[in-house]
């Protein structure tokens, strides 16, 4: 007569088998979807492949000040992005405000290197909104997610005494720029979202005016 502990022995040596097949098929399902999810999502070849930072290394109050066209710095061409009835908007700057400005953002340097930057007035952030390749810039609520976190790029040029420099959406890989109808007329222009060109067109600078931070 067979012992009871032998034969549970024999039983569970025995139910490795399935068990085995069963982690293997459910392995091969899982790194399915991941793929799959991957090569479906619009988002996938520019979800950032580490994890954002959350800790904030400085602060500053700024105006966001870009170029219409013309020459860098050209006080004519000069406009500030800041929202009018919840739309974004670029708009002239009068050459009598240059001076003393408008601050009405708050830019948080992450520890990771990129930027939030926070709409004072109503505390939302600007974030990529839409299809990536349909984006455009509007204001969210803030969730420190990769649509609303924004990446300088190395090169730099100076005018005035500003720094002006490109500004890469983590998600959308493409570049904060004043839309081509800004370039025209006084009237104001909304923001758009645009290829990263490596020769820093005018309408893609973007300069941070009368900062003040921490």
């Amino acid at each position: 007569m067979t012992r009871p502990q032998a034969a549970a022995t024999r039983r569970t040596r025995g139910s490795w088998t399935p068990r085995i097949a069963g982690i293997a098929i459910a392995v091969l399902v899982a790194c399915a979807a991941a793929v799959g999810y991957a090569v479906a999502s619009p988002t996938g070849p520019t979800r950032p492949a580490a994890q954002l930072s959350s800790r904030v290394s400085s602060v500053q109050t700024v105006g966001i000040v870009g170029q219409a066209g013309g020459a860098l710095g050209d006080a004519a061409a000069t406009r500030m992005l800041g929202a009018q009835g919840g739309r974004l908007l670029f708009t002239p700057v009068p050459a009598a405000d240059l001076p003393q400005g408008d601050p009405q953002w708050t830019v948080d340097t992450m520890a990771d290197g990129t930027y939030i930057f926070i709409y004072a007035p109503t505390g939302s952030c600007l974030a990529a909104a839409g299809p990536a390749r349909l984006s455009a810039p509007a204001l969210r609520r803030c969730d420190l997610g990769p649509e609303q976190r924004w990446r300088p790029l190395s090169s730099t040029l100076e005018s005035g005494g500003h720094q002006y420099g490109q500004y890469r959406n983590l998600r959308t890989g493409r570049c904060l720029a004043l839309s081509g109808s800004a370039a025209s007329g006084a009237s104001p222009a909304p923001p758009a979202l645009v290829t990263c060109s490596t020769g820093s067109p005018v309408r893609q600078l973007v300069s941070f005016y009368w900062g003040a931070g921490t």
